[in-house]
């Protein structure tokens, strides 16, 4: 099977995008879905905040792997999302040794849209590293929506 090389830059860029996108819309839209006010004092509603990142996770999903790869094979993808989580990886190392907030937070932004995917493995195994090594691994979900083969069509492009 041909890997095309000008396509492995897709998942990585997509990603990266999507996790800022998805970052300020939870910063500047979800305030108005999950943040509420109770006796003069705002909390976060835990489960609108899980509703408002299911949907943003399955929104960017689709989009990405209905949209965007929609000419990629499976293993342009596989190779590209490897791609991504080595770069999700080196960043998780760069926040864990990385003692100044701002650079950290600023981090943070890159790999925002599996934020649902880190929750919930959390939540299931109450273990940090465990659910931050599977939330990392989360653009290999793309490789669901790739072709088995390249058609004469996509070749050209």
């Amino acid at each position: 099977m041909k890997i095309r090389i000008n396509m492995l830059w897709r998942v990585p860029v997509f990603c990266i995008l999507a996790s800022w996108i998805s970052f300020y819309l939870t910063i500047y839209l979800g305030r108005f879905f999950f943040i509420q006010e109770i006796e003069q004092t705002w909390s976060a509603n835990p489960v609108r905040l899980f509703i408002f990142n299911a949907m943003l996770f399955i929104i960017i999903l689709l989009i990405g792997g209905l949209g965007v790869f929609k000419t990629m094979t499976r293993l342009e993808i596989a190779v590209s999302a490897t791609i991504t989580s080595c770069i999700y990886f080196s960043l998780t190392v760069l926040q864990h040794y990385l003692f100044e907030f701002f650079i950290s937070s600023q981090l943070w932004n890159v790999q925002h849209w599996p934020n649902l995917i880190y929750s919930i493995y959390f939540h299931l195994t109450n273990n940090v590293y465990m659910s931050v090594a599977l939330g990392n691994l989360s653009p290999f979900l793309f490789v669901l929506f790739g072709k088995k083969a390249i058609s004469s069509t996509d070749e050209i492009k």
